[in-house]
Parts: C-alpha cells; structure tokens; sequence
C-alpha cells in the first residue's frame, strides 16, 4: 500500500492517543518539571528557526513546499507525543506484558515478510532500507534483554529464534546503522549482566565477526552489503558521503556559535549527525536547551546502570533508547526519528517517576 495511506490515519491516532495519555495523566504535569519546559522552549525556538531558514535562505522547489508539513510533524508528531510520554507515572506500566506483546509482534511481522518475499521476491514493507534494517535491530535487542534477565518467563527456543530473525533482518537491510546499534546494546546488557563469562563470550564474537567481515571482503565477492560498508567505514574510514555534509554543517555552525544558521541544507538535507544537526540549526544555545531534558536520566542513572534499582525492564527501554541514540549519530534529521524522540521521552519520564515517587 502507499506508505501515506498508512502513516495519515496512523498520525491521527497517534495524536489522539497523545491527547487521552495528557488528560489522563494531567495531574502529573508540572511547570517546574526542567524537562517539558526544555522540550517545548526548544521546539518552539526549532520552528522560529524553521520559518526564519525558509524565508532567509534558498531551498529546492520540493523541500520549499515541504514547509507547513514540517511544522505539523513537529507539533503534532513530535512534540505532543513526547510531552505525553513525560507525563506518565512508570509506577503503574506494566512493562513485562509490552516486552512480550512486542517482541510477538515484531516476530510475526517479519514471519509474514520473509513468507511473503519468498512467494513474490519482495518485502511486506514501505520504508527506508535503514529503518527496515532497525526493525529486525529491534526485534534482537528485547530478545537479547529477554533471554539474558527474564528467561523464565519465555520459551528459551523462541526467544532464540527471534534473536537470530532479527539478526538475519540487520544483515538483509544492507545498513551499518543496525549492526552498529545491536552491538552498542549487546554492550550495554552484557556489562548490566556483570558475569565475565558473558564479556568473554562477547569479545570472543566482536573479533568473530570482524574476521567475518575481513574474509567476506577478501573471498566474498560483495555478496553481503552491510559487510562491505561496514569494512569500509572500518578499515578505510569511508562515512557513506557524509564528509562534506558534516564539513558544510561545521562551517554554518562557525557563521554564528549562538543561534545556528539554516536548518537544513539547499536541497533538504542534513549533517546525519544530532550534535552537529543541533549546533549548525540552533547553535550552542540551541543544543544546551536540547539536552537539558535529559537532568532527571542523569540524576537518576543507577535506573538504566544498576541490575538492582528499579524496574528490570527500565534497562530495556533505556537499550532501545540506546538503539535509536546511535541510528541518529549517522542517520536522519532531528524530526524525522519518532523512535528516538520517543525513547528519550521515556528514559526522562522514567527518572522523573524516581524523582518524585518511590520506584
């Protein structure tokens, strides 16, 4: 189907759901909570900078008319969801019952994909080879967290087959994104596991997988692409034609240090990178209000670093959180990864949750 189709009515409901989650949870709202005031004082500066760029600078016909969408999807797709996200008290979600509702689903999906690729030698889905690439990054991260803290409650089996589901997607999609994402995360919950037979079975498969990647560059004969893109940006530093992007995004950011410059470049696109996206649109102001919001994540760091604090499941947001976190270091512009603003505005709603109740 044509991915508008989906993603119209899949906005609607999303702004709706945001609205019911707000008024739902009202009471939880504060005008002293740092973290909304940080997220609607940068928004609010992002769209005066929008507006500002389209009328100052010149752009492509097609990313000129792109305008007033941006501006919806940053009210009502970023910002409103984000803001419902912070307002709920994690006390009350239960966590284990998404973690086994998403990783069915995330599994059933790619089941009906691959079924369905190899009656009509194509995917089931519309999107970004990149975020193809994230679904299957999913689907191995909460199988990975699963299996190594909450076995009990699964079939080790399935648990197993959904790992190497998602791997096996992470590979198709032909990205580095992914593969560098599942490795940040396996990172992250091996050392929360604290057992040095794990890190030692981990580092056993980083130079496993490097040699695989080494020979698949010298017999493979191109065969897997990911494994030639990854060997290249390893061996030779190429960064897929992002130089001169992250190049250009610095000289903006030099015009002015304060405010930033243009948001976007000529033809619409950006540094593929947040710290230099945030510095060349809105500056060293711009990224110190960005970031702001992420006090009560710091405050509260024993949450997502500490097998013993709170929620277990706390520390499988904050590796999805993490997943995304790296996807936005090479990839996308800031408005554009719902994933990744998403996941932050859980992380911070979750440390704002300790700070003012017991977790």
């Amino acid at each position: 189907m044509s991915p508008r189709n989906f993603s119209i009515p899949y906005r609607i409901f999303i702004i709706i759901f945001s609205l019911l989650i707000i008024y739902r949870e009202r009471k939880n709202i504060s005008f002293k909570n740092i973290s909304i005031i940080s997220l609607v004082v940068f928004w609010i500066f992002y769209i005066i900078k929008l507006i500002y760029s389209f009328n100052s600078y010149s752009f492509n016909q097609e990313v000129l008319l792109s305008k007033n969408e941006d501006i919806f999807r940053i009210l009502l797709i970023v910002l409103l969801p984000s803001i419902a996200l912070l307002c709920i008290n994690y006390r009350t979600v239960d966590f284990k019952s998404i973690a086994k509702y998403s990783v069915t689903v995330l599994c059933g999906l790619l089941v009906i994909n691959y079924v369905y690729g190899y009656i009509k030698l194509d995917h089931i889905f519309s999107t970004y080879y990149i975020m193809y690439g994230h679904i299957g990054a999913s689907l191995f991260i909460i199988s990975l967290f699963l299996l190594l803290f909450c076995r009990k409650d699964y079939k080790s089996y399935f648990l197993f087959f959904c790992l190497f589901l998602g791997l096996f997607n992470v590979i198709q999609s032909m990205a580095r994104s992914p593969i560098v994402a599942i490795s940040v995360c396996s990172l992250y919950m091996i050392i929360l596991k604290g057992n040095k037979k794990y890190i030692f079975y981990a580092l056993i498969l980083i130079l496993v997988f490097v040699g695989l990647i080494i020979l698949h560059e010298q017999y493979g004969n191109g065969v897997i692409t990911s494994f030639n893109r990854m060997y290249k940006w390893i061996a030779q530093g190429d960064t897929s034609s992002r130089g001169p992007l992250y190049s250009k995004a610095i000289e903006i950011f030099n015009s002015n240090y304060l405010l930033g410059g243009r948001i976007l470049f000529e033809d619409g696109t950006h540094p593929h990178n947040i710290f230099l996206e945030l510095l060349m649109a809105t500056g060293i102001l711009g990224l110190i209000i960005y970031f702001l919001k992420f006090l009560p994540v710091l405050k509260n760091a024993a949450l997502f670093w500490n097998i013993q604090k709170g929620n277990i499941y706390f520390k499988l947001i904050f590796a999805l959180f993490l997943q995304y976190f790296t996807l936005v270091q090479t990839s996308c512009n800031l408005f554009n990864i719902p994933e990744f603003l998403y996941f932050s505005s859980m992380i911070i709603g979750i440390g704002y949750t300790a700070k003012t109740h017991e977790v």
